[in-house]
């Protein structure tokens, strides 16, 4: 018990030192399955993207009928992150069928963290940042571009935390995939070359599988096999991206 409350003092001083802003709790909590592109349908004739949960723009104007008050909007987000349920859900049965029930944030966020996030949700959400026009290299452009789309495509399982694990009496993160920066490590270690590594990537993200899969049978039955992302990245988006990997968690 005396480990447990000093783990828990100390997370409580390390998030006072470094609080995050609701932007950054949304993008830590909430981008991995609610704004990150896991596919694409081309029914119909037209392309729209597949996320693996309902659009967050969407859900947020939904709420915001739904409630009609900031006040009772906040508390909506709060009450469910913790507890979600079908009850709760603005979404029918075919929703949850197609998509599943969100797991539960309790614990992952503090009391003033979950008021932050959703405020921010409430009222600034999707509107565009004011930012001055700067001219920038195209080497500047090309980190941008790529680190948006490891936001866009990436982050939402292999760095958004879904989770925490207690066990033990150590409070561990849960991800949907395995940690970003294990990957990468582990990838290199294997392919030995940026070039290897920056090959692996492009292939993987068109046509994942088990064969090519880094990790062991456990791992993919517990987090399943990664989505194809094929048709969604042009090849040279794919070469940045995957370029930016190799970049970010350099050793």
């Amino acid at each position: 018990m005396k480990i447990k409350n000093i783990i828990l003092s100390s997370l409580l001083v390390s998030s006072t030192l470094f609080a995050q802003s609701g932007e950054e709790l949304f993008n830590n909590y909430c981008s991995s399955c609610h704004t990150t592109v896991v596919g694409v349908n081309e029914s119909g004739g037209k392309v729209t993207n597949i996320y693996e949960a309902p659009y967050a723009k969407e859900v947020v104007n939904k709420l915001k009928d739904e409630t009609k008050t900031e006040e009772e909007f906040i508390a909506f987000i709060k009450d469910y992150i913790d507890e979600p349920n079908k009850r709760k859900s603005l979404y029918g049965k075919k929703a949850i069928k197609d998509f599943g029930l969100m797991p539960s944030l309790k614990g992952a966020m503090s009391d003033s963290e979950s008021t932050k996030l959703a405020e921010y949700l409430y009222n600034n959400y999707g509107k565009e940042k004011k930012v001055e026009k700067v001219v920038t290299s195209v080497k500047v452009e090309q980190e941008d571009k790529s680190e948006a789309l490891f936001t866009i495509h990436c982050s939402s399982c292999h760095t958004t935390v879904v989770g925490v694990n207690e066990s033990g009496g150590k409070i561990t993160n849960i991800y949907e995939a395995p940690y970003a920066e294990d990957v990468v490590n582990k990838l290199k270690a294997v392919t030995k070359t940026k070039e290897g590594f920056i090959s692996f990537v492009k292939d993987y993200i068109d046509e994942p599988n088990k064969r090519k899969s880094l990790y062991g049978k456990r791992a993919i039955k517990d987090f399943g096999l990664m989505p194809s992302l094929k048709g969604v990245m042009s090849d040279s988006e794919a070469t940045g991206l995957a370029d930016y990997l190799y970049r970010k968690y350099n050793k």
